[in-house]
C-alpha cells in the first residue's frame, strides 16, 4: 500500500487552489470555535497552525496579534498561506518544527485526520511538549470509526487517506498525551466534527 499521508500530501499539491475556494467560508459554529481558540491564547504568543492548508486560520489569527507560523508537507498549500502573508514552513505535523514549551497554542483543522489512527497517541504527545504549561490546543478532527482511502468529490482521480475517530477515545489519548480538555462538541457539515479546547497540563 501507498504510504497513506505521502499520497494524501500529493493529493492536496494537485487540488490547492479549488480546495482554498471551496474552504473559503466557514459556518458560524466553527468561527465562534476558532474565536475562543485565539481568546484563549495570550497576545503575543507564539501559535502553530499545523496542517494550515491555504492559510485561512493562520492569517486570520494573524490579525488577532498572534505570532503565527503555518505548518503543512504540501508546498503547494505553503505557497498559498504565503501569500496570505503567513509565515510558513514545509514540515509534518507528526513531529512540528519548534522547540519544546516554545508555543502559547497549536491549532489544527482537518489534518489530524489524515493521520494513521496508530500514530495518534505520539503525535498528540509530541504536541504536547512543543507547548508551554498552561498553552492551549485548538483541534477539529472527524468523528467517527475507521480509516481509508476516499476519492474527492471534485478531482476523481484523486484519494486522500480519512480516520474518523471515537470522540470518548480521542478525548482519552489527549489526557494521556498530558491534556486538560476544556471544552468539546460535535458539529456536522459534509461529515461531523469534534472540536476540542485543551490546555497542556502544567504538572
Amino acid at each position: 500500500m501507498d504510504d497513506p499521508v505521502s499520497r494524501t500530501t500529493a493529493s492536496y499539491d494537485r487540488i490547492a487552489p479549488v480546495f482554498a475556494e471551496r474552504t473559503s467560508d466557514p459556518d458560524d459554529g466553527f468561527l465562534a470555535f476558532r474565536r475562543r481558540f485565539a481568546d484563549a491564547v495570550p497576545v503575543g504568543g507564539a501559535v502553530a497552525d499545523l496542517g494550515c492548508g491555504p492559510g485561512r486560520d493562520a492569517a486570520w489569527l494573524l490579525e488577532r496579534e498572534l505570532l503565527v507560523t503555518g505548518v503543512d508537507r504540501s508546498i503547494e498549500m505553503a505557497r498559498l498561506a504565503a501569500t496570505r502573508g503567513v509565515p510558513t514552513v514545509l514540515g509534518d505535523l507528526r513531529r512540528p518544527p519548534f522547540a519544546p514549551g516554545s508555543l502559547s497554542g497549536l491549532w489544527s483543522v482537518a489534518a489530524l485526520l489524515h493521520v494513521p489512527a496508530a500514530e495518534t497517541e505520539p503525535t498528540l504527545r509530541a504536541w504536547s511538549t512543543l507547548l508551554r504549561p498552561g498553552g492551549v490546543l485548538g483541534l477539529s478532527t472527524s468523528a467517527g470509526d475507521g480509516e481509508g482511502w476516499e476519492p474527492i468529490s471534485y478531482d476523481a482521480e484523486l484519494t486522500r487517506w480519512f480516520v474518523h475517530r471515537d470522540p470518548d477515545t480521542l478525548l482519552a489519548t489527549l489526557e494521556t498525551a498530558g491534556f486538560e480538555v476544556l471544552e468539546h462538541g460535535l458539529s456536522t457539515t459534509h461529515r461531523t466534527w469534534l472540536s476540542v479546547l485543551a490546555r497542556r497540563c502544567k504538572v
